[in-house]
Order: structure tokens, then sequence, then C-alpha cells
């Protein structure tokens, strides 16, 4: 495992080398290497398009101050709105601490996730209310649409409906919400996937339900989104993000909210057809979150840390690949 315990500041040169001129203003994650390289390039579109693409209408890095995250397990760090915490990384814990009884959630990862770095890339402040296994919206699907429903680990499942809410409720208490200097990050569409799969559902719900959180937010000062679409490419996802770009379009159009979005499966496409040119070793290090017996002997090269999750080296090329999306697809 390549970390350390000790925590430190930006020096001015990580700074000028990220491109980002804007001095950090927060002490930012555990030292480590990044033995993983990033060798892909965005699919830059038209925000025209009826198709869901790669673009960025207006949104200033540089200026983002603070930084809500919505989302599932591959944006949540388990503070779920709350003060965040460093990854678990000494002695090796399965998933940085994501699951410790049965009921707490932190990273799916073994360390930080990608909107972590990203925030520690900005200097800026992460509210992050993201939960492992959220949806867009529990009626959607008729594994969830019953009632109080649980995750395969026994821990209560949520959706983007309540994360909005409690933001609403306690959001403006805990950052500068300043609609210039705040980023809204959006990733739903995985644990959808998942539930649909399972039992079924409709889609239609979901993609209303998610322009709804969209608009709510955007009548709360919400002015800067960055949506990033799923890491795979399935006909039911990809239908439901093309109706969700063309909801935000309509969005841009009636009040210039500006939308920056991000296709992870450009990347991970990229990753998965020569993992060895990235510098990967192995695809999947942990058989489950649970245990960390027969795992991989060098995780910081694994594609994933547990199955369909990614590494924390892959949080970072995500991070790096979101960054260079948002400057490129302008």
């Amino acid at each position: 495992m390549l970390f350390s315990s000790l925590l430190f500041l930006a020096a001015p040169a990580a700074i000028a080398a990220s491109g980002h001129t804007e001095p950090f203003q927060f002490i930012t994650a555990v030292n480590r290497t990044q033995p993983i390289k990033l060798k892909a390039s965005p699919v830059c579109g038209e925000f025209s398009s009826q198709s869901f693409t790669e673009v960025n209408t207006g949104v200033n890095l540089n200026a983002t101050k603070t930084i809500i995250a919505l989302g599932d397990s591959w944006t949540s760090n388990g503070s779920n709105g709350t003060i965040p915490f460093a990854p678990i990384v000494f002695p090796p814990n399965p998933s940085a601490g994501a699951r410790a009884g049965n009921n707490f959630r932190a990273r799916a990862s073994n360390g930080y996730v990608w909107v972590e770095d990203l925030a520690n890339t900005l200097g800026a402040k992460l509210i992050d209310y993201s939960v492992g296994g959220a949806v867009v919206d529990l009626s959607a699907w008729n594994t969830t649409n019953k009632g109080v429903t649980f995750t395969s680990d026994n821990l209560l499942r949520t959706d983007f409906v309540a994360e909005t809410s409690l933001f609403l409720q306690q959001g403006h208490l805990l950052a500068d919400l300043n609609p210039d200097t705040t980023l809204y990050t959006v990733q739903f569409g995985i644990s959808d996937w998942t539930q649909y799969s399972i039992a079924g559902g409709d889609w239609n719900i979901a993609t209303d339900s998610f322009l709804r959180q969209i608009s709510i937010l955007q009548a709360n000062g919400a002015k800067n989104f960055l949506i990033h679409w799923v890491y795979f490419q399935e006909n039911v996802t990809t239908t439901f993000q093309d109706a969700v770009h063309q909801g935000l379009q309509a969005a841009h159009a009636a009040n210039g909210t500006n939308f920056a979005t991000v296709n992870l499966a450009n990347l991970f496409t990229a990753i998965q057809s020569d993992p060895a040119e990235w510098g990967y070793t192995n695809n999947t290090c942990l058989a489950s979150q649970n245990f960390t017996d027969f795992g991989c002997n060098d995780p910081d090269r694994s594609i994933f840390y547990i199955p369909s999750h990614p590494s924390a080296t892959t949080h970072e090329i995500i991070n790096q690949y979101t960054i260079l999306t948002m400057e490129s697809c302008v």
C-alpha cells in the first residue's frame, strides 16, 4: 500500500502544474504516489446535440470554492453532509472504512474518491451527501418502490430525492453557497441500472425525478453543475442519459445554468481496452468489501478495488479526466 499517514499542503509548483493558479485553502489528501497515468482524451460534443455528450457550457473550475456532491458509492466519502474525514489507510482496511459495522458507510475504495481528489486539486471545501447504493428515485424500481428498503449488506438505501432534501435542510449552515463559486456534482445511474436489471422499473420516473431535483437545486441558488454519465453502455441507460441531457438543455436555455457533463464510459472503455498501457496489472483487487484476505499485492495498480468500485488511483484518474474534459470541451 503506497500510503502515508502524513497530511500536506500543496506547494505552489503543484498548483502551477495542475493549471490552477488559485492557492489552496484547505489541507489536501494523504501523500501517495500515482503509478497510473491518464492516457485518454475527452470526446467533446455539442450541447445542442440530442444525445448526451461531453461538454462544458461555462463552469469555471478556478472559481470553485465549495463543492456539493450528490450521488452513490462512486462519490460517497461516508460523511453524508457532515464534516468529512480522512481515509483509513493504515493498517490496510477493506474499502478504506467503507463498511464498519451494520449502520456505517464510508468509501467504497482504498482511499479518497474522485470528488475528494477534485476538491483537493481545487482547494475547495467539500460537503458530500452521496450514499452508497443510492438511486435517482426509489419509486422508479420494482425492488425499491414499496417503502423502506435496504442494500444487499442491510444498510438503508436512499435516493437523489432524499439527498437533495437533506442538503436543503442543512447545506446553508455548512458552507458558503455563493452561486458563482459553488459547484454541484451529480452522479447517479449505476445503482439504478442494478435495480432495474433485478426486477425492472420505470426509467421515465427516474428521468423526471433527476430533472426535478436539478430544478429544485436551481431554485435554491445552484448555478454550476457537473454531471457524470455512467461508466458502461446499456440501451436503457443511454436512453435515460439522452433524456436527461435534453432536460439540461432546456434548463440552460431557460435560466443560463452552467452544465459540464463527463462521460465515464469513454474513460473506462479506454482503460479496459489496454490496461497495461496505463500501468494497471490487475482488474479487481478484493473479492468483497468485507475482508482483505486473498487480495491483490498491488491495489494501486488495480482498476477496481472491490467489484465495480474504482481503486484510489483510478479515482484520481477520474478526477484528472474530469478536469481535462471540463477544460477542453468548452
